[in-house]
């Protein structure tokens, strides 16, 4: 019975799904999964799914239209994951003899606020009947991640940016923060990490590279599978509510990650190695409502000498 698996998230939503993919594959052998094109490559040249189809190809259009296309005729076990049932085509929720499937939830929108991969995970291992898997066992890291000896790469790893600017701690921040772990001797090497969204940061963090006598480099524009080698072989990282966050942790780095708006309790990757620091804002966690904030402080709150002290706990001192 061939399975797909379709996931339409975007990095950090499609990496918390991970424990839930890894059930799945121990369960079904294989599957493809239809992805973002990029992601979708990337996860299966980390190993981590068998074949890939971009969700982006018409056939998905055509599900729409009360059809099964051709491509997708040769699927008779299908799991989508979707935030919410009405974005699944009706076609594969009517009952039918030629498939099966099966929709999972993304995310708990109920009272109890799951975090995500727990409650992606707790769905499938019911929908598949397999009641004594537990997820520590699926928590194990991504092939990038190198044995914590081999990490030699970098000290620390930043990324500055998100999906969303009001996700962001202050870029002063940032550089005051790896000024100060470069002068207390805490890291020898910082690597900023910039993607396209970070294009208005480029200007600050060059200014801020060149003075540091090579303690601190900037590397933009490289794809998922480098960056996450870099994170893999790096020894911490430091950034907001990201996917790249996600990556990090996934890649074995100790990861410091602040969260503002967004609720860490749902959104935090369910690693040990992260530790998740909050705003101090009333206002924070607000959920989707900051999209409509014009007045967005809770991340300027969270002070500098809690984000070192969280970054250095797990670093020797190289001076």
């Amino acid at each position: 019975m061939p399975t797909l698996v379709v996931n339409q998230g975007a990095i950090g939503d499609l990496l918390l799904s991970i424990p839930a993919l890894r059930l799945l594959r121990k369960a079904k052998g294989e599957f493809t999964l239809a992805s973002n094109p990029t992601q979708g490559l990337f996860l299966k040249r980390a190993g981590e799914v068998s074949s890939v189809i971009p969700c982006t190809a018409r056939a998905f259009s055509e599900l729409y239209t009360g059809s099964i296309p051709p491509l997708l005729q040769y699927f008779d076990d299908i799991w989508w994951f979707s935030r919410r049932r009405g974005l699944v085509p009706d076609i594969y929720l009517r009952p039918s003899k030629k498939w099966s499937a099966q929709v999972v939830f993304t995310v708990d929108e109920g009272p109890n606020m799951t975090n995500c991969a727990k409650f992606q995970f707790s769905q499938v291992k019911r929908l598949l009947g397999m009641d004594d898997e537990e997820m520590q066992d699926f928590l194990y890291p991504m092939s990038f991640s190198r044995p914590r000896e081999q990490r030699k790469l970098f000290d620390v790893v930043i990324h500055p940016g998100s999906g969303s600017k009001k996700k962001c701690w202050p870029i002063g921040n940032f550089l005051q923060t790896a000024r100060e772990l470069i002068s207390n001797g805490h890291a020898k090497k910082i690597l900023f990490i910039l993607g396209p969204a970070e294009e208005y940061l480029r200007e600050n963090i060059m200014q801020f590279v060149q003075t540091q006598d090579g303690a601190a480099l900037y590397m933009e524009g490289q794809d998922l599978w480098m960056v996450a080698d870099t994170l893999g072989s790096s020894q911490n990282y430091l950034g907001n509510d990201s996917g790249i966050s996600h990556l990090a942790a996934w890649c074995g780095a100790e990861s410091t990650i602040l969260f503002g708006p967004t609720d860490a309790k749902l959104w935090r990757p369910p690693l040990s190695n992260t530790e998740i620091l909050t705003s101090p804002a009333r206002c924070s966690p607000c959920g989707v409502a900051y999209r409509k904030c014009n007045d967005v402080h809770c991340m300027e709150e969270i002070p500098v000498k809690d984000v070192i002290s969280s970054v250095i706990k797990d670093i020797p001192r190289t001076g």
